[in-house]
C-alpha cells in the first residue's frame, strides 16, 4: 500500500472505532443499569447511572483513542 493512501484509511478506520466504542460502552453501561434494577426493584435508577456511567466511559476511551491517533 502507497504511504500517500495510508491517511484516509486510517482516518475512515478512526471514525469506525468511534462510533463503535461509544455504542457499545453506552449500550454495555444501560445493560448492567437494567439487571441490577431488576435484581434489586429500583427501576430506572441503576439504568440511568449505568447509561450515564457507560457514556462517560466512552468518552474517555474516545479521548485516548484520539490521542493515541494524532501521537500526542
Amino acid at each position: 500500500m502507497k504511504k500517500g493512501n495510508e491517511g484516509p484509511l486510517r482516518a475512515f478506520a478512526l471514525v469506525g472505532t468511534i462510533g463503535v466504542e461509544l455504542a457499545a460502552s453506552v449500550i454495555f453501561g444501560f445493560w448492567a443499569g437494567r439487571q441490577i434494577d431488576s435484581w434489586l426493584k429500583t427501576e430506572p435508577w441503576f439504568m440511568l447511572a449505568g447509561l450515564l456511567f457507560g457514556l462517560a466511559l466512552g468518552i474517555t476511551g474516545i479521548f485516548f483513542l484520539i490521542k493515541q491517533f494524532f501521537g500526542e
